[in-house]
């Protein structure tokens, strides 16, 4: 028994040690980062009226040419004052603020390939140390492109379209939290190579 709860402390270090730190390894990912990076889900802020920055980024794309569209809603929820997107480059052709629909250009204007490519930045003020703010990222609803997920198109041709996974997961798992960390990474980690890690 003592064996049983070592290992259920140890699962719930684990599981909230990866929500602080994650990098979607897997290829074609999206989420939202509090560094360009990739590493950071969560973050707090220590004082009343902090600004607060958060990326939206492609993680590993498969693609070797980059980024010249995408598309993703960005559901932001919460008590930030003042919230707003900045595009990486591009023009989002829809007028609703969390819905994406971003055209770019294909090579040379499309966003390079990288471990990480920053595709727009949201800056926010916290009133205070304990609001929350939220991050869910879906599909955009009605779209053409792409079936059920967020995607982007190819930096060398525009017809070519790669779908995306969420880095928490999917459907409408909060990805990122401002002053919380309750989020839990879309991790591939069976449950022999959990038992693993405590023998």
């Amino acid at each position: 028994m003592k064996t049983l709860n070592m290992l259920l402390a140890l699962s719930v270090l684990l599981l909230v040690g990866t929500a602080f730190a994650d990098t979607d390894n897997d290829p074609d990912g999206m989420g939202v980062y509090f560094d360009t990076a990739a590493t950071s889900i969560c973050t707090v802020t220590a004082a009343p009226f902090q600004l607060v920055t958060a990326y939206l980024i492609i993680t590993n794309p498969s693609d070797p040419a980059g980024v010249s569209g995408w598309e993703a809603n960005v559901m932001s929820t919460g008590a930030a004052v003042a919230p707003a997107w900045v595009l990486a480059a591009g023009l989002d052709v829809d007028g609703d603020p969390s819905k994406f629909q971003v055209g770019i250009g294909v090579a040379p204007m499309a966003l390079p390939a990288a471990p990480a490519v920053v595709l727009a930045t949201w800056q926010g003020y916290m009133m205070s140390p304990l609001d929350v703010q939220e991050f869910t990222i879906t599909d955009v609803p009605g779209s053409v492109s792409f079936d059920g997920t967020p995607g982007y198109a190819s930096g060398s041709d525009a017809g070519l379209l790669i779908p995306l996974q969420v880095s928490s997961g999917f459907p409408y798992t909060v990805c990122a939290q401002i002053n919380a960390c309750t989020v839990v990474s879309n991790e591939d980690l069976s449950w022999g190579q959990v038992k693993g890690l405590f023998q």
